[in-house]
């Protein structure tokens, strides 16, 4: 009974002693950095470091025994642990991306580590104001000006174009103006002359012309262009007895509506 209790004082005094001479690892982290401090019973020594993809390692010789292990969360380092090899131990600081080079201060008794983290880049400040508003207020309106203007341009082209570049070896005679935005275009194609009427939204037939002489009537009618009544002389059925009546836009609409019915 007696040898019992001496082995197991002996034990407890060899627990009490092992763990009054352990060394003891604390550590501050926050956005700018990571600080570790190692305090030493008996001290250590031979300190080396080793830089790794994303990890740096900082190992030292000492008798004292060290347990660390802590895992982060959100932060540049991943994960801080201690790895022994009988005296030797390594200090391991494991990086989510970019590895830090630490600043390393050897003491007596005492080991610190800190890690400085890079300052993430500053945004830049959003351009706002009276200025940037007129600016973009102007731009928008130059680019719907030019829009604009490119739609005037290709309607007024493609609206000529229709009688112009017509395949064969038609031509365009001239046209009568009705109204302000209403005209009628006449337009030979071969033998035959097509009577058109045009609005700034839809283009009509109005008439085939196919007879030969209601066709030389209204080529001759054009050819002389002196006066507007000469545009109009293909109307009248007695080509021979002089015309100086005068032609409005109601006579027009008249006439082309007998020219349907023929």
């Amino acid at each position: 009974m007696a040898c019992t209790v001496r082995y197991l004082l002996l034990i407890a005094m060899f627990l009490v002693s092992t763990s009054a001479f352990a060394a003891h690892l604390t550590y501050e982290i926050d956005d700018t950095g990571l600080r570790i401090q190692v305090d030493f019973d008996n001290g250590y020594s031979n300190v080396n470091t080793l830089k790794l993809d994303k990890s740096f390692v900082v190992s030292f010789e000492t008798n004292e025994p060290i347990v660390f292990n802590q895992e982060f969360w959100d932060m540049p380092v991943e994960k801080l642990f201690v790895a022994s090899d009988d005296t030797r131990k390594r200090l391991i600081t494991d990086f989510a991306e970019t590895l830090v080079v630490p600043e390393i201060v050897s003491q007596p008794k005492v080991l610190k580590i800190t890690y400085t983290f890079p300052k993430a880049a500053k945004a830049a400040d959003p351009v706002v104001g009276t200025k940037a508003y007129a600016r973009m207020i102007w731009g928008l309106l130059i680019i719907l000006a030019v829009m604009l203007g490119i739609f005037w341009v290709f309607k007024t082209y493609f609206k000529r174009q229709v009688f112009t570049d017509i395949p064969g070896t038609g031509r365009l005679l001239g046209k009568v103006d009705l109204d302000i935005r209403k005209s009628l275009y006449f337009y030979e194609l071969d033998d035959k002359i097509y009577i058109m009427g045009i609005t700034d939204t839809s283009m009509n037939l109005i008439e085939k012309v196919t007879d030969e002489d209601e066709v030389t009537r209204i080529k001759s009618g054009f050819a002389k262009k002196t006066e507007f009544v000469n545009y109009m002389k293909f109307f009248k059925r007695n080509p021979g007895i002089k015309d100086e009546v005068e032609i409005s836009r109601n006579s027009i609409s008249e006439r082309l509506k007998s020219l349907r019915k023929r």
